[in-house]
């Protein structure tokens, strides 16, 4: 593509992000942490803490009580959708645009409250938060340092790993400054460059972490998004339980190369909220899935199948494909075939 992107996959990227995630391992066992979803989560905390502990000591009660309820609101009533997203798009910018001063406090158990209702506030991390808030109650003497020491490795070294990834990052957001004022993503579009590196790490991670039991169902899937379509306007996959299936009206459309080689089923899916919706107690026990996605939505998206019973494996987009959140039309984008395989 000629304009600059947020992030765009080529070479090594799968053998660069493994070398990542083999050393953050190596560094989480020097502090005594062995569970990966341990890791993970601790990893999590850390980062969401160091990259949004300004904003969410402003934010007051009153202003999350009313956005974590119109997020509630927004997934459980399609209708109001999009009424709801003009609301929350003027709160969100109107909340996060206050002087938030120089606060620099420390992580501790009342500003992890703080936190959580922050990011259930957003609505950009509904699946994560079950993860994180067990924590609230159960917080071990060296927990607070644990989370410092890992996010302060994270930011040291994830640039050195996986920045020639996002060469395109300040050019791309410097040329789109300002144009997701009143939206009700301008917290998820506007996520620091660290963000997409925390998502690449974590996706790795939950690869391993769900791998046996992914292998062990008896039927897997692969989850392609609609915007990998030539043209989702005149797409005419067929409409099943568990999402719509290619049908090969265009033999130059990414989703048909990959569909007309894949021996596993294949679906389409609009949104995250709207994976597997029609899914049967026999699927959810037969099903592992491989969830193709932009980089923003690998943690959250594996969290959401593994929420349902559905172990993940995850593959990720070679660069951001939609206009609804990224670009001014879509332009499918492309997948690692060698990955996809790979992850069978």
């Amino acid at each position: 593509m000629d304009c600059p992107l947020p992030y765009q996959i080529k070479d090594d990227y799968y053998i660069d992000v493994n070398d990542f995630t083999e050393d953050f391992i190596k560094f989480s066992n020097t502090l005594g942490i062995d569970d990966l979803s341990q890791m993970l989560e601790l990893l999590l905390i850390g980062v969401y803490w160091e990259v949004y502990k300004k904003d969410a000591l402003i934010l007051s009660k009153k202003s999350h009580d009313v956005l974590a309820t119109l997020s509630s609101l927004r997934n459980k009533s399609k209708m109001s959708k999009d009424l709801i997203d003009d609301v929350r798009g003027m709160l969100l910018t109107k909340e996060f645009s206050k002087d938030n001063g120089e606060n620099d406090f420390d992580l501790n158990k009342y500003n992890l409250t703080l936190l959580f209702d922050y990011l259930e506030a957003t609505g950009d991390f509904v699946y994560q938060l079950p993860h994180l808030r067990k924590y609230e109650n159960n917080i071990s003497p060296d927990f607070f340092e644990k989370c410092g020491q890992l996010s302060e490795w994270f930011f040291k070294n994830s640039h050195k790993y996986l920045a020639s990834y996002t060469l395109g990052f300040e050019d791309y957001f410097t040329m789109n400054d300002g144009t997701h004022k009143m939206k009700e993503d301008i917290i998820f579009f506007n996520s620091p460059v660290e963000l997409y590196y925390l998502n690449m790490l974590g996706a790795n991670l939950m690869n391993r972490i769900f791998r046996s039991d992914f292998q062990l169902r008896k039927r897997k899937a692969l989850l392609l998004p609609s915007c990998m379509t030539i043209s989702k306007d005149k797409c005419r996959a067929k409409d099943t339980p568990l999402g719509p299936t290619c049908v090969g009206c265009n033999k130059n459309c990414n989703v048909y190369k990959i569909a007309k080689d894949f021996p596993h089923e294949l679906y389409l899916i609009g949104h995250n909220s709207d994976s597997l919706k029609g899914a049967t107690k026999k699927d959810l026990e037969e099903l592992g899935i491989i969830g193709v996605t932009c980089v923003l939505n690998l943690i959250s998206g594996g969290y959401q199948s593994a929420g349902m019973g559905i172990p993940p494996q995850c593959v990720l987009l070679n660069h951001v494909s939609c206009s609804k959140h990224w670009l001014s039309e879509d332009c499918p984008s492309t997948i690692d075939v060698q990955e996809l395989s790979n992850k069978i």
